[in-house]
């Protein structure tokens, strides 16, 4: 949880200074709960980082982070700014910092290990955020200053609401009841979001389209070509071409690609991502998602999700949201039909025979580009 929003992150360090630097070394995580050092701020150490350290240095980081959010919940001195909504400011360093690394390699890499980290840790992370939200004593002190923020600045009155808003709608105010059944629901949204994801990179992962003639490579530039014979020989398919399930893969393929049947394969293998029926398929999942959120709304004191969403948000209401698109909705509609239009007259100028499909968007674009553009 990013839990720091305005003030500058200093000294967010000292509760980890409570955990024994030999734990910290043992557990083999300092790469990923160091601070930060260098120009701009600090600088990752993304060379040090380690699958295997995940667990041990997410693990560590929430520890520090309780400590931290206890000694501001259990602070005696009568609730301040600079005691409870600074000090929050200036607390969660370490699992930040974490969570960065956390969050690159869970999004990037799709191998059996950190999906298995990943099984373990989003419940656990997502208990330890409802862990620190539903924190009686916490948020009897951010009310304490919230009430009594006519005294403040306009700047600290701001930041005050932002964390008196935020408890609130993850349900600081519920009945203990209430509050342990929302605390489960996320720890159950945060499999189900894990899943989902890991079900779409083993899509992305699983459905290679291997090439290896002339003419299925017609149209292909050199570059692509190139990149596209790295990844089949990193995949043990040397002297053939790779074009994986990724929008960097994609995205060229279906721009130059001068085979319309092969672009058409790579378009729905793409687009169909988690929904082919499979073991992959996230249809199951995203059914329990909608369920599971719609409950928390209600318990939350809400219709639906989208008015949960929504009500912390510009819109304010779905209605609203629905409004606001809609007026936009004719024109954007309308530029789509002259951007094929434009594409369909290049078409027929080459006689290619063909009704523009989804899959001949990037293609034809590209011609209309280069038709008009091309100096």
């Amino acid at each position: 949880m990013k839990r720091r929003t305005f003030l500058a992150a200093s000294g967010a360090f000292a509760a980890a200074a409570t955990l024994p630097i030999s734990a910290l070394a043992q557990a083999g995580a300092s790469a990923m709960t160091a601070e930060w050092i260098g120009p701009y701020g600090g600088v990752p150490a993304f060379d040090k980082v380690a699958t295997a350290d995940f667990v041990p240095a997410l693990t560590a980081a929430m520890k520090a982070d309780t400590a931290e959010i206890n000694a501001i919940a259990n602070n005696r001195a009568k609730p301040t700014f600079d005691n409870t909504i600074a000090a929050l400011e200036r607390s969660g360093g370490m699992l930040d910092r974490v969570d960065t690394f956390y969050g690159i390699w869970s999004g990037t890499l799709s191998t059996p290990e950190m999906r298995a980290i990943e099984k373990e840790m989003s419940p656990k992370l997502s208990a330890h955020s409802d862990e620190t939200l539903q924190n009686a004593k916490l948020f009897a002190r951010i009310e304490a200053v919230y009430n009594d923020r006519a005294k403040l600045t306009p700047e600290q009155q701001r930041l005050t609401w932002v964390y008196w808003n935020r408890f609130v709608r993850a349900g600081a105010k519920l009945s203990p009841a209430d509050k342990a059944r929302v605390a489960q629901i996320n720890q159950e949204l945060a499999g189900l979001f894990t899943n989902f994801s890991q079900n779409l990179l083993a899509d992305e992962t699983d459905y290679v389209l291997y090439l290896r003639t002339e003419s299925e490579l017609a149209g292909l530039p050199d570059d692509v070509r190139a990149a596209a014979a790295t990844a089949a020989e990193e995949r043990g398919r040397k002297g053939e071409y790779a074009f994986l399930n990724t929008r960097s893969s994609m995205d060229p393929f279906l721009t130059y690609s001068k085979r319309r049947d092969l672009r058409e394969k790579v378009w729905r293998t793409y687009y169909s991502r988690g929904d082919n029926g499979d073991a992959k398929d996230n249809n199951a999942n995203i059914q329990k998602i909608l369920k599971l959120r719609y409950e928390r709304a209600q318990l939350l004191g809400f219709p639906t999700h989208a008015h949960w969403r929504l009500d912390n948000a510009m819109a304010k209401t779905p209605d609203a949201a629905m409004e606001l698109m809609m007026r936009v909705w004719p024109s954007a509609i309308a530029r789509v039909k002259e951007e094929v239009a434009e594409m369909q007259a290049i078409a027929d100028q080459e006689k290619a025979g063909v009704k523009i499909e989804p899959w001949d968007y990037r293609f034809y674009a590209e011609k209309v580009r280069s038709a008009r553009y091309d100096l």
